[in-house]
């Protein structure tokens, strides 16, 4: 087993496409392993929103010093950091002046007693504390760069477009985690800001859970070893990337991002720590006059580690292909890989979290119970318990695994834009447990009693789906005709 950092890449697809399609669909399942031996420097930026709506109640800008505090007591020794105050302008809290500290017990301590003293007032204006954040960022080099933004409002103190070309700017140089504390700010506007950075949002339930976030996030960043990978897309003549999008463990669009040169597509991915990430691929080629019959490689993914990190990870040695093979056999085209059809299920779940607020939203209560009906059974049987947590304040929870629910008599506003930020969360997909390089697979362990209802494939014993056709496994104990079942496995799944 190698003792270096290591990232590993995993393709899942299903490589036959019918006769006349010319749409590939593929997912890139990207692990990273051994990173916490390595400690790069790192600067942390903690923007707090105190504008004049974080003291209605004060029990927000209470929570702020107090989860604030927290972060500043998480952080490292060595590691850089600063504290900004935010408004319809940006201010400095810690250090004073522009810049950044270094993180020592004095120096924390100095810190925690100026936090102490934030007091709120005036509107926001986001784009202004972005802004301070990049200047600070700049002053000192750090290889990890991040920071935290704590909103209880909207960006109304500034045209939207100054937002967006703000996130422009940051967008490579740090990330960003969000959170929403209360119930004035807006789902949307959270979600742009950690697109365009590399980050999470999520909403504060009660003030008093906004300290272990903090302290959360900030042990997060402490634990990331490398500032980028890039993936990298060596396409087939004629081949195009017509999107890539993060789908795990959250949703963003990166397609914006793409660099594209001639026959190469490329990504950047931001910060890595110990993890797995996936991303969804979409290549567009015209089969006309293609060969039909064999395997062709409509693209090499390649892994590339930022500059500086390069010598200090290992690296797939050779390229993985994703694959293209045009057939006229149905039954080997309509197939639907298990990861991609995960991604699919996923993208069903938020759907339906969405229709049941615009359902309750225009009064609409009984298409407002299908709807989360719906996303409960989806995130039951995704094992999504962040969205069913969320779930569990809108409805009452009947039978999750047919998605029987109660709509609740009263839904606080804040429990509706937390499920909305936690649809955007997913779960990494079956199979998807990327090995270290040299590492060998486990034993197959199989589910005795289950079976796919289209192939008859008996799955491993901790799948919820087939991992050759994607479908809900069916219970043999289920079944009205015991005389299906079989007595044994298959020879080829003992």
């Amino acid at each position: 087993m190698s003792a270096r950092p290591a990232f590993t890449l995993e393709v899942g697809q299903n490589k036959y496409l019918r006769a006349t399609a010319g749409e590939m669909h593929a997912m890139l399942t990207i692990g990273a392993h051994g990173l916490d031996g390595l400690a790069p420097t790192v600067a942390e930026v903690i923007l707090v929103d105190t504008s004049g709506s974080m003291g209605r109640p004060g029990t927000k800008i209470g929570a702020a010093r107090r989860a604030s505090a927290a972060a500043i007591d998480t952080l490292r020794d060595g590691a850089f950091f600063a504290v900004v105050s935010g408004n319809h302008e940006a201010a400095m809290v810690y250090p004073p002046a522009p810049g950044l500290a270094v993180a020592t017990p004095e120096v924390r301590a100095e810190a925690k007693a100026a936090v102490r003293r934030l007091t709120e007032r005036g509107g926001t204006a986001m784009s202004t504390w972005l802004r301070l954040a990049r200047r600070v960022l700049a002053t000192r080099p750090a290889v990890i760069r991040h920071a935290i933004l704590l909103t209880d409002g909207r960006n109304e103190s500034e045209p939207g477009e100054r937002l967006d070309a703000e996130l422009d700017a940051c967008a490579g140089l740090f990330s960003c985690d969000a959170r929403g504390i209360g119930d004035g700010w807006a789902s949307q506007e959270l979600l742009r800001v950690v697109t365009g950075l590399n980050g999470t949002a999520d909403a504060v339930r009660e003030d008093a859970d906004l300290v272990a976030d903090f302290r959360e996030m900030t042990r997060s960043a402490m634990r990331r070893g490398v500032p980028d990978l890039r993936v990298r897309l060596r396409l087939l003549p004629g081949a195009e990337v017509r999107y890539v999008k993060q789908v795990f463990p959250v949703e963003a669009d990166l397609t914006g991002r793409l660099v594209r040169t001639d026959g190469t597509v490329e990504f950047g991915t931001g910060p890595w720590g110990e993890e797995s990430r996936e991303y969804f691929v979409r290549i567009d080629v015209d089969p006309t006059g293609r060969d039909r019959g064999e395997d062709l490689r409509l693209a090499r993914v390649d892994l590339a580690a930022a500059e500086g990190a390069s010598g200090e990870v290992e690296l797939p040695a050779v390229g993985t292909p994703i694959l293209v093979h045009w057939t006229d056999e149905p039954a080997l085209s309509s197939r639907v890989d298990p990861k991609v059809g995960h991604h699919t299920r996923h993208l069903a779940l938020r759907e339906a979290i969405d229709a049941g607020r615009l359902a309750y939203e225009s009064g609409d209560r009984a298409e407002a119970e299908r709807a989360w009906g719906l996303a409960v059974r989806l995130a039951t049987e995704l094992g999504n318990d962040r969205n069913l947590r969320w779930l569990s304040h809108l409805v009452h929870v009947v039978d999750a695994s047919r998605g029987l629910v109660r709509l609740r008599e009263r839904i606080d506003p804040r429990d509706m834009k937390g499920s909305q930020l936690s649809s955007w969360h997913s779960t990494l997909s079956p199979g998807a447990r990327s090995r270290r390089l040299g590492e060998e697979p486990e034993e197959r362990l199989v589910a005795a009693r289950r079976r796919c209802p289209n192939c008859s494939r008996v799955p491993r014993a901790d799948s919820l789906f087939c991992e050759q056709c994607g479908l809900p496994l069916q219970d043999l104990s289920d079944l009205s005709d015991k005389s299906e079942a079989p007595d044994e496995l298959p020879p080829e799944d003992r």
